[in-house]
């Protein structure tokens, strides 16, 4: 009896992490050349994203008359704290509205009261974020790619081009995210999540410079929406919405396993990478000696293969390391402690042969069809 198998996390392997300038800019390392963390190895002017401010709210207010209490004219600049709009009430009380952030007033929508604000661009310096050697320096592309040793994440799906930035735990791992979950603190972070997160959300996310998303699952409606009308992307992969987003567990409300959880709770405050098109999230190792390790590895040609781990199987046994993929006890993760002998008669009226699973908290019998090996 066989079963799929999925690698979830390979832990400290040598690999390749490619760091990208967000903008124009200059690369500052060479070919073969050592690096550490805190290593500056490139610096670029980068657009630091854009707000959406609901003005007609923030006044009280309708829309169409918002753009007559705005004290700049959109096109202008604009700085932190600087006014941005004001209303006196029939008492003479001023409302008043500061900008967030130094920008520029991009436009104001007549039928929502909406104000979009393009932050200036900044200079943004380009850490390693890791130990490691460097092994390609492109300076059309603003890419470098170091060997280094990082253990890897895979998800289920995801959207969004390789991002790097630091990680932050903003709910548990079976939390829904919400659009009041996200503000400007986190411009520039990767947000570990639970559960599930809707379009609303994910929109928010990307207004306050959220560089990526990690989360249990997500509607497919709104999976189809980012990823261009697609549940599945052809092997060349590129799409991205502003924003890199992996699911680590699938469609709908599934509680990010304890696995992947506990792996990113340690990295909480760290540097990380994340792939959405590949569904690979790169943590760093973050011990010097990893150094020697490096070294004396070695790795194949560097190509745009995608590793693809879903096809493989391997035999049905006691004690091995499972995940429920089915509608009944979706998520749960466990060891296999007992295998039934005989076919049972499942409640759709087929016949399944029944496995036995210890959990953290109990005990349960699923069929071998509704069940993945996980690594």
């Amino acid at each position: 009896m066989y079963i799929p198998l999925r690698i979830r996390i390979e832990r400290d392997i040598i690999t390749r992490i490619y760091r990208s300038l967000t903008g124009t800019g200059q690369i500052k390392v060479s070919v073969n050349q050592e690096v550490a963390p805190e290593d500056i190895i490139g610096s670029s002017n980068s657009s630091a994203g854009f707000r959406v401010l609901n003005l007609a709210n923030l006044l009280s207010v309708p829309p169409s008359e918002t753009e007559k209490y705005l004290q700049r004219k959109v096109g202008q600049r604009i700085y932190k704290d600087e006014l941005l709009a004001q209303k006196k009430d029939f008492l003479g009380r001023n409302k008043i509205v500061t900008s967030p952030a130094d920008g520029i007033l991009d436009y104001i929508n007549p039928k929502t009261g909406e104000l979009r604000m393009s932050f200036l661009p900044k200079k943004e310096d380009l850490p390693a974020g890791v130990y490691g050697i460097v092994e390609v320096v492109d300076e059309e592309k603003g890419m470098i790619i170091i060997k280094t040793q990082a253990s890897l994440v895979h998800g289920v799906f995801g959207s969004g081009k390789l991002r790097d930035g630091t990680l932050n735990l903003i709910g548990k791992k079976d939390d829904f995210i919400a659009k009041s979950a996200f503000s400007s603190q986190y411009s520039g972070k990767i947000l570990v999540g639970g559960s599930l997160i809707f379009k609303e959300a994910i929109s928010e996310a990307i207004s306050e410079g959220v560089k990526g998303i990690i989360v249990g699952g997500i509607n497919a409606k709104d999976y189809k929406g980012m990823a261009g009308g697609h549940l599945s992307f052809p092997k060349k992969l590129d799409n991205d919405i502003g924003i890199s987003i992996v699911c680590t567990e699938g469609f709908g409300s599934i509680p990010m396993g304890m696995d992947i959880y506990e792996i990113l709770s340690a990295y909480d405050g760290k540097y990380i990478s994340i792939d959405g098109n590949k569904a690979v999230i790169y943590l760093p190792s973050f011990e010097s000696k990893s150094m020697s390790k490096i070294k004396n590895t070695s790795l194949g040609p560097i190509t745009e293969a995608l590793i693809n781990h879903e096809s493989e199987v391997t035999e049905m046994k006691i004690g091995l390391n499972v995940r429920v993929i089915g509608n009944s006890y979706s998520g749960e993760q466990g060891k296999i402690i007992a295998i039934d002998k005989s076919e049972t008669v499942l409640p759709s009226g087929l016949k399944g042969t029944l496995i036995t699973i210890e959990t953290r908290s109990r005990k349960i019998q699923v069929p071998v069809a509704n069940l993945e090996v996980i690594l």
